[in-house]
């Protein structure tokens, strides 16, 4: 928490002028048990919450500042990581563990200027990602992302556009990464279908970094979202595809996800495909953007009561193709809980089928836990 104690400070004299405060959140915490062949449990608990105070200065004047803190785990390395919410035994905080409450850091400070109701100028600390998952245990655009995962930067920004049109990004500053790196990002989502039951929204995206000491393995990347949905009085149907490129040693990368979705009356349907092509005369682990070089999960559920639904999930993981005996698959049930707006509570358990520890679920077979989310 004394992390926190001088950014804030700093702000007190600014926000104590505001003429409006608002705090914005989001906060993820889980319990799990995952019980290994011979039925012996590992309890975990791990959390990851965001928070973020923005003072409105006048109508068109806004500053935020911003803090983050995660539960923390020992690696087999030996250096510390953060945990994962709801992902697996092998990235869990065991409960007990001194990693497990952290305090709070400061996570930047920025300030908007609303130039009219389209244009925004932005300066300070910046967060950006592309080609996000719906798929709940990669929605962690920090960890997973179909065409670049989440990067800060410290600089300028321009944030346009409105319903109507589209809205669009610009960012160009010092990247976070080193201290001598230039990033630049750039996306616009157009609208070509904007109807009251039909939408088709098309998203380019850019990501371009220039130094001697990137921090990464590629320079740029680059990719496309498409995201269809169309709506009826009680068929509802969806589709999100995504394409990104970025190079490694020379070759690209390419990464396609098509999640699909569909709604009648009570029951739901929806799935997640992602492949990868990577170059076989590496490893696939430092090519991607995710856990798993193939991955297709399927959910059918069903909306019991209007704050109750019941899930069952299969997924199947491929972290390589080029290796054998390294894929698993996962069968589960999902409830989730509704308990109010922009809020989620998820009971949820099931088995781990495979013949290695090599997963996110280590020697875990069964688990099950209770996870729950909330955005404010």
């Amino acid at each position: 928490m004394r992390k926190l104690i001088l950014p804030l400070a700093m702000a007190s004299a600014t926000i104590a002028l505001a003429a409006d405060i608002e705090v914005h959140g989001d906060v993820n915490m889980d319990y799990a048990s995952y019980f290994d062949s011979d039925f012996d449990p590992t309890n975990a608990g791990n959390q990851d919450i965001y928070l973020a105070l923005q003072a409105h200065l006048d109508e068109n004047i806004s500053v935020i500042v911003k803090g983050t803190t995660h539960s923390t785990y020992v690696n087999q390395n030996g250096d510390l990581e953060e945990s994962e919410v709801r992902h697996g035994l092998a990235r869990s905080t065991a409960m007990g563990s001194e990693g497990r409450n952290n305090s709070f850091d400061f996570d930047g400070v920025q300030f908007r200027w609303d130039v009219s109701h389209e244009v925004t100028l932005v300066f300070g600390d910046m967060t950006y990602s592309a080609g996000a998952f719906n798929y709940y245990f990669w929605r962690d655009v920090s960890r997973y992302a179909v065409i670049v995962r989440e990067q800060k930067l410290r600089g300028v920004g321009l944030d346009v556009g409105n319903d109507k049109y589209g809205r669009g990004s610009l960012y160009l500053g010092a990247s976070d990464a080193t201290d001598h790196t230039i990033a630049l990002f750039a996306t616009y989502g157009f609208p070509l279908i904007n109807h009251t039951d039909e939408h088709l929204i098309i998203t380019p995206s850019l990501d371009w970094v220039f130094g001697s000491e990137i921090n990464r393995s590629h320079t740029y990347v680059l990719g496309t979202e498409v995201d269809y949905s169309k709506s009826f009085s009680k068929f509802n149907y969806g589709i999100y595809a995504v394409w990104g490129l970025h190079p490694y040693k020379g070759k690209g990368t390419h990464s396609f996800l098509l999640e699909p979705s569909m709604n009648y009356a009570i029951f739901n349907l929806a799935g997640t495909f992602f492949y990868a092509i990577t170059d076989k005369e590496y490893d696939a682990e430092p090519q991607l953007m995710t856990d798993d070089q193939m991955m297709y999960a399927i959910e059918p559920s069903f909306n019991i009561h209007k704050k109750y639904t019941l899930g069952v999930s299969f997924e199947y993981h491929d972290p390589d193709k080029e290796k054998h005996k390294d894929d698993y698959k996962f069968l589960g049930m999902n409830h989730y809980i509704y308990p109010t707006m922009n809020t989620e509570i998820v009971v949820w358990y099931g088995y781990n089928f495979t013949k290695t520890d090599d997963t996110p679920f280590g020697k875990g077979r069964f688990s099950l836990g209770l996870s729950g989310k909330a955005s404010f």
